[in-house]
């Protein structure tokens, strides 16, 4: 089950993306990359936590659950925005500059500064994943 369908999608009041095929192809690529930043929060093969089950629970999960939404369609407006859906994709678009012969192209490119770290993720989506605590490095004792 996706994380976030298309009607969805345009319900929260994102415009950048149009097409529902061009969606389903960065919100299936937002899924892998949010999954591995969360380590699998609310992934429905590791069933620890459920989607579902937040947007029906008490007002916390709740929150987090709409808000877990918002990120992964900012995550897809962000691999739209910059033409590429992985973590690799984007670092090829951040071409700060070429010489071929005596040719010299230099662009003025902007992606390492919305690109955290070296994940794919945008910077914003990775301060709503912050904020409502699905970025925490703590060790899993069980």
């Amino acid at each position: 089950m996706a994380y976030l369908t298309f009607d969805e999608y345009e319900g929260l009041g994102f415009t950048q993306i149009t097409d529902a095929d061009t969606f389903s192809q960065h919100e299936a690529a937002a899924e892998t990359q949010i999954d591995i930043t969360t380590q699998f929060f609310y992934n429905a093969d590791y069933d620890a936590n459920s989607l579902v089950d937040d947007l029906a629970g008490d007002q916390w999960q709740v929150f987090r659950a709409k808000q877990f939404k918002r990120a992964v369609a900012l995550q897809c407006d962000y691999f739209d925005e910059v033409g590429a859906d992985t973590p690799v994709g984007i670092a090829n678009q951040d071409l700060s500059s070429i010489e071929i012969g005596r040719t010299h192209v230099q662009a003025n490119s902007n992606v390492n500064a919305t690109n955290f770290g070296k994940t794919g993720l945008a910077t914003g989506v990775v301060t709503v994943l912050a904020q409502i605590g699905l970025m925490s490095r703590a060790v899993s004792y069980r």
